[in-house]
C-alpha cells in the first residue's frame, strides 16, 4: 500500500495552530503588579470646608488673632505685630496667645510664595489645638474688581 503522508510529519489539528499564550500571560502579569502597586497610595488631607463660590467673600471678624506666614526678611512667622524667626518660639507664642483668649478668631495671612506646606503645618497645628475655624485673609485681585 501506498502512503501518502511521510512517517515524520505531523498530521494536520486545530490544535497545532493554536498560539501559545504564556507570553501574553506574563505581561497580564507584570501589568496587573503594577496597577495593584501604584493604585494603593494613600492620600492625606485636611478637611476644609471651601465657600461655594469665589465672589462669596464674608468681612473678616472683628479683631482676629492674624499669624502670618513671610517669605521674606529674617521674621519668617508673625503674630499680630510681631515677628518670629524660630518656628518654636512662633509655636510656643501661638499656644499662649490661642490660651488667653480661646474665643478669639484667628486669621491666616500669607505670601503668595510662601511653600503650602508651610501653611498647611500651621492649619494642622490649629487643628490639633482645637480651634475650629481659621479665616484665610485674601488680597483681593483687582483685575476682577
Amino acid at each position: 500500500m501506498i502512503n501518502i503522508n511521510p512517517p515524520n510529519r505531523r498530521e494536520f489539528s486545530l490544535a497545532n495552530l493554536a498560539p501559545d499564550l504564556t507570553p501574553l500571560l506574563d505581561i497580564i502579569f507584570i501589568v496587573l503588579v503594577f496597577l495593584l502597586l501604584t493604585a494603593n497610595m494613600r492620600l492625606t488631607s485636611l478637611p476644609m470646608d471651601l465657600p461655594a463660590s469665589e465672589h462669596t467673600a464674608a468681612a473678616m471678624p472683628s479683631d482676629p488673632l492674624t499669624v502670618s506666614l513671610s517669605n521674606r526678611g529674617p521674621d519668617l512667622w508673625g503674630i499680630d505685630d510681631r515677628g518670629y524667626s524660630n518656628q518654636g518660639e512662633f509655636e510656643q507664642a501661638l499656644m499662649a496667645a490661642l490660651l488667653a483668649n480661646p474665643q478669639r478668631p484667628v486669621a491666616l495671612a500669607s505670601d503668595r510664595n510662601v511653600p503650602v506646606q508651610r501653611m498647611l503645618d500651621l492649619l494642622a497645628l490649629l487643628q490639633k489645638e482645637g480651634v475650629d475655624v481659621a479665616e484665610i485673609a485674601l488680597q483681593p485681585d483687582s483685575a476682577n474688581q
